[in-house]
């Protein structure tokens, strides 16, 4: 069953792939074309399931084999899966669903390019504010596009991360199975991976970090399955996996290159060269009619099949390192690792600071580098679905690591391990450091899973199981209390708990000058930015719980005691906005003064990249054909054919004032309504003008 549902997931991206490129390249690509698709291959698929008796009895027997998988299982075990299933899969169910798609990236990039393509029915690159949406890997929002196309809601879209979670756990299940585990230990692997903390984060999300991870994970079972007995049909399995993992997230070919060797020279030294080489080729031929389609609309637009490089007009960001030797890589490597070692204590996170610049201080290197790093590297504890740390499972994992090595035998695990170790070099070789790698870090934690597994299984039932129930309790806070959809609202009350205040406050300059300063002025040192203002000296514990009360007081742990049964669910898209909740009333407060009829409104902005939140909440009162589109944009994206596409618009939504009277003529405004941080335009005709940005 489980390597049919791991089947299955590579079958459907298969076809959500081949049907968006081919409806794209018609203009086809809405909801109607895509439910039709979905339809005849829905309508083929059970017509193929129930043709024969055999088949359906196959089938039935397919969906029983689980329950009886389960009852093989001892009392201690299966209490082990039912305690995970009603404390970790199913709250993280309800998450998704109830809970809006309102992480920062899915605002801004995920999701907005998801409602821009099926607004040009295609998913070629179109006029926008954040370029980013336009050459970031494509594959997992491909999958979101024909949910939202099938559903026509945003309450599904969250579950193709939690499906990839359940993936993955069965991914693992599978290769522990090829590594000879008894079904126990693959539970108890299964479990490990469920707990990881930025994973379950992840896992209600419409980020693609899960989706790439599943990905990889099927990648390495297959690869896994060839090294014993090389068949054509493990071999496409592998490629496609690989395929679809590295077009969701370019970091999974930094983690299968060394898998790849492996598996390569190990088919060269028992298959010989001719079918090494054809696997070699079968894979570059698949690669090449994936990314294909992609590369070229980036060649297009910007002279480069990536992104934009320096000096384009276009570009914005460099993720690739600008240093290289030996010490760089070591450099990178210590500082991701200090991603996983923050807890809920400041004067530890301090004292791993220090640590790491010490490091640094002694291979002479520049910690936060500009040509290595992206980020100010700090070592910190949070619980949020862009940058939280495993401490636990990296800690399990490193000792897992080191117990293998002085074990006999054991020659696939040591293979995965030093697989694992190459990969996470070339991650840190090739990639500048940034504060949320550590979502990029989850295939590492994957092939982890399998090292901790490895080791206990070596232990006493009874102790295995205990360590396994640990890390399910371990992983309640991660459920409870993700900042983005808390379910219970106690982020407070543990921070005060535990005495755990910022080392760094950030505070906007105007509550600096006034009540913050004022109230903790000796507490911080409110002459240096960094960008944030540092701690003076580390607070005692009675001193640092006071430092939360007085936070408390002035407001700073406002969002803390949010839960999502507080507000309606479009409330929460606004949470991670730095002035909320007033920009959900505000919002809410213009889209009213827009009527219903409207089909158009444009969007001037300044400061705000993403514009789905406001398209999700516009969405329920406009008509189903109306449009959303930005409207200030570089003119390079006018040879663009989308660009040509007739928008007329007739409200505009703008983030800073001072753009209507740099760009507009208020000859063409028929009515401005302002709040705090927006304001909503009225314009007297349709206008369909782009503006340029400007210096």
């Amino acid at each position: 069953m489980r390597l049919k549902i791991i089947k299955l997931w590579v079958i459907i991206a298969s076809l959500v792939f081949v049907s968006t490129e081919f409806l794209s390249a018609l203009d086809f690509l809405t909801p109607f074309w895509i439910r039709l698709f979905w339809a005849s291959v829905l309508g083929t698929a059970l017509y193929g399931s129930f043709a024969t008796k055999t088949q359906r009895t196959s089938l039935f027997t397919s969906f029983l084999a689980p329950v009886r998988t389960f009852r093989q299982l001892p009392r201690s075990y299966r209490i082990l899966v039912v305690v995970s299933t009603i404390f970790v899969i199913l709250p993280l169910f309800f998450l998704a669903i109830y809970a809006p798609p309102n992480n920062v990236d899915s605002i801004n990039y995920h999701l907005t390019r998801v409602v821009c393509w099926l607004q040009n029915h295609n998913v070629k690159h179109y006029p926008t504010f954040h370029v980013q949406q336009l050459y970031h890997n494509v594959m997992s929002e491909y999958l979101l596009l024909h949910v939202l196309a099938l559903s026509g809601t945003d309450y599904f879209l969250n579950l193709v991360q939690w499906s990839a979670m359940i993936g993955t756990v069965f991914g693992i299940g599978l290769i522990s199975k090829e590594l000879g585990f008894s079904l126990q230990n693959q539970v108890i692997v299964g479990v490990l991976q469920l707990s990881l903390p930025i994973g379950i984060l992840e896992a209600s999300t419409t980020q693609n970090d899960y989706v790439a991870t599943f990905f990889f994970i099927s990648f390495l079972y297959f690869g896994l399955k060839i090294l014993d007995n090389f068949t054509w049909n493990n071999a496409s399995w592998m490629i496609l996996s690989l395929a679809w993992g590295g077009f969701t997230k370019y970091p999974i070919f930094f983690y299968a290159f060394p898998y790849c060797l492996w598996i390569g020279f190990q088919l060269l030294k028992k298959q010989g060269l001719k079918v090494t080489f054809s696997l070699f080729c079968a894979a570059f031929l698949c690669l090449i009619l994936v990314f294909m389609p992609f590369f070229w609309r980036n060649y297009q637009l910007f002279n480069n099949i990536l992104s934009p490089s320096f000096g384009h007009p276009l570009f914005v960001e460099n993720i690739a390192t600008e240093r290289h030797g030996l010490l760089y890589p070591l450099s990178n490597a210590v500082k991701n690792t200090g991603l996983h070692l923050g807890l809920p204590n400041s004067a530890w996170n301090a004292q791993i600071d220090n640590l790491i610049t010490h490091v640094h201080q002694l291979i002479g290197i520049s910690i936060n580098d500009s040509l290595i790093s992206l980020d100010i590297y700090r070592t910190q504890f949070v619980i949020q679905e862009d940058m939280s740390g495993n401490f636990l499972m990296f800690i399990s994992c490193i000792l897992a690591s080191i117990w293998l090595l002085f074990q006999k035998g054991h020659s696939k695990f040591k293979g995965i391990l030093i697989c694992t170790i190459i990969g996470f070099l070339i991650f840190c070789t090739a990639a500048k450091f940034q504060l949320w790698s550590s979502r990029t870090h989850m295939p590492l934690f994957a092939q982890g899973v399998i090292l901790v597994g490895l080791f206990l299984s070596k232990l006493p039932k009874n102790r295995k199981v205990s360590i396994s129930f640990l890390f399910v309790l371990a992983a309640l806070p991660y459920v409870i209390n993700n900042f983005n959809k808390p379910l219970i609202p106690i982020r407070y009350a543990s921070k005060y708990l535990l005495g755990y205040i910022p080392r760094h406050l950030c505070v906007s300059i105007e509550d600096q000058e006034s009540s913050y300063q004022n109230v903790l002025g000796t507490a911080y040192d409110f002459e240096k930015r960094e960008p944030c203002f540092p701690l003076k000296a580390n607070p005692t514990y009675s001193e640092r719980r006071d430092i939360v009360a007085k936070l408390g007081d002035l407001g700073y742990y406002q969002k803390e005691n949010e839960h999502i049964f507080k507000h309606s669910r479009e409330h929460y898209f606004f949470i991670t906005d730095k002035e909320y909740p007033s920009t959900y009333s505000e919002f809410t407060a213009l889209a009213k003064l827009i009527p219903q009829a409207t089909q158009t409104v444009g969007l001037l902005f300044n400061k705000k990249l993403g514009f789905y939140h406001y398209w999700s909440i516009l969405n329920r009162q406009l008509p189903s054909t109306w449009e959303m589109k930005y409207v200030l944009c570089h003119k390079e994206y006018l040879a663009l054919p989308n660009a040509s596409r007739i928008f007329a618009y007739e409200y505009v939504f703008c983030d800073d004032e001072r753009l209507i009277d740099k760009y507009m003529s208020k000859d063409d405004i028929a009515a401005i309504y302002r709040t705090k941080s927006l304001v909503l335009l009225h314009l007297k005709r349709p206008s369909s003008k782009y503006y340029f940005i400007t210096q």
